[in-house]
């Protein structure tokens, strides 16, 4: 039975809802799992161990970022091609976006074992959390191939406006993940190397689920393409999928800047720190989904001429998000000390570490709602073949978390660190409101 969906016809709220739902599902388990591997790290390893993968948070997802940022800009072409009902276009562009793929998966990890140590470094990690660091790290980029070609078979899915496939795939990963965390921290006591062997390999049961079920389904389609086509289709594949891999690069910079000035501070600072990440990053799956539902959504209407359709499904977009973050907000107002509590083991910095993290999630939750608007702005921009926009909402990005970081910090301490954060969204999203509302005009008249 088909599982593709054409997201040109029906009700949009309910296309975009349902298909969001599938992709929060899916994506809390991938977060659950690295939920779980922090609560086992901080209570089997301790508060060091805490501390290394804190500090290698924003350097991982610069990783992930070139990664997925360039995939969903190849994906975008085709859910273009699958809203125009041109399924020859869909094989011509997932067939070069293959190709690259291979050579993303042999090159980024060479390129990253040769970079990260002096990375870290430059970041300014702790001598006493370095060697964790620089191991979780290394084992980690050890699983990019995994990662890319899971992107790649789950966007192509996404494209076709298949989120069920992707939902089964990662709550199987996520449910093995856990398991073999514990498996390989707990029973076998492979220290901060298990946690993140167990995270490559849920990562390959992810990617082998993915291009299973993307193969199993055969489209009987003219596949033959010529020289010129390819080198076509490559250069269009190229420049969607650059300007969201910068935008991740540069929002991982400001990141970067910012944990270089948070290793300026004690440990139980960067162990609070990391506590609240995790949660926030448990609390932005919706976000993050919305904005996968809004891509697939907008791109299959752009290529099917439907603007209109377009706008309500963003409007709807908004609305649902907004619900979302505020229930978000009331989780980390109400219940924040005590999830962050599960990371902790108990020593006599245990209350310190705490109080800087529930610091952490009160800002955040004045103001999440604001995250919500931008992955759902920049989503619909993105479905509309427009990537440089985004792109330069994450210079936005970074000029708020470099002006707190370094500037606003001299003036209330750790608080400018958290501050950063909200001020980059807001003014992200004002870069992205004000073009969006303008293109939407602009196509409407």
């Amino acid at each position: 039975m088909r599982k593709d969906k054409d997201m040109t016809v029906g009700n949009p709220f309910r296309l975009i809802g349902m298909f969001s739902f599938s992709l929060i599902v899916g994506n809390l388990f991938q977060q659950l799992y690295t939920f779980v591997d922090t609560i086992i790290i901080g209570k089997k390893i301790g508060t060091l161990g805490l501390a290394a993968v804190g500090g290698t948070e924003w350097l991982i997802f610069l990783v992930n970022g070139v990664v997925i940022g360039l995939v969903q800009g190849f994906c975008i072409l085709l859910g273009n091609s699958y809203g125009e009902g041109n399924e020859r276009g869909f094989e011509t562009y997932y067939t070069k976006a293959k190709k690259i793929c291979f050579v993303l998966a042999i090159g980024l990890p060479v390129f990253f074992f040769l970079v990260s140590g002096v990375t870290l470094r430059l970041l300014g990690t702790k001598d006493e959390v370095y060697a964790m660091a620089q191991e979780y790290i290394y084992v980690i980029f050890l699983g990019i191939p995994f990662l890319v070609f899971y992107q790649l078979f789950s966007g192509a899915l996404r494209s076709r406006g298949n989120s069920r496939i992707p939902l089964l795939a990662m709550t199987i990963s996520s449910l093995c993940n856990i398991v073999l965390d514990i498996l390989f921290v707990n029973v076998l006591e492979f220290g901060i190397m298990g946690a993140a062997l167990g995270t490559i390999v849920s990562e390959c049961v992810v990617m082998l689920l993915c291009g299973y079920y993307f193969y199993a389904e055969k489209r009987n389609v003219d596949k033959r393409i010529t020289v010129e086509n390819e080198k076509i289709v490559a250069i269009k594949l190229i420049q969607m999928g650059i300007p969201m891999a910068l935008q991740s690069v540069i929002t991982s910079i400001g990141g970067l800047i910012v944990v270089n000035r948070i290793n300026q501070y004690d440990i139980t600072f960067l162990a609070g720190y990391t506590a609240a990440v995790k949660l926030y990053g448990l609390l932005e799956i919706a976000a993050s989904s919305f904005g996968l539902a809004v891509v697939a959504y907008v791109a299959q209407n752009y290529g099917a001429g439907k603007m209109c359709r377009i706008k309500k499904g963003v409007r709807a977009s908004l609305f649902m998000g907004t619900v979302v973050a505020v229930i978000c907000s009331c989780v980390m107002v109400l219940c924040g000390h005590d999830i962050l509590r599960l990371f902790v083991e108990v020593s006599d910095t245990t209350e310190k570490i705490l109080a800087y993290g529930c610091r952490f999630l009160r800002i955040l939750a004045v103001f999440f709602p604001f995250l919500y608007f931008l992955y759902i702005l920049r989503a619909a921009l993105q479905g509309m073949n427009h990537t440089v926009v985004p792109m330069l909402s994450s210079f936005a990005q970074l000029i708020m978390r470099l002006l707190c970081a370094i500037g606003l910090t001299r003036f209330i301490g750790s608080d400018g660190i958290f501050w950063g954060e909200v001020s980059a969204w807001i003014l992200a999203d004002m870069v992205l409101f004000g073009v969006y509302a303008y293109q939407i005009r602009a196509v409407l008249r």
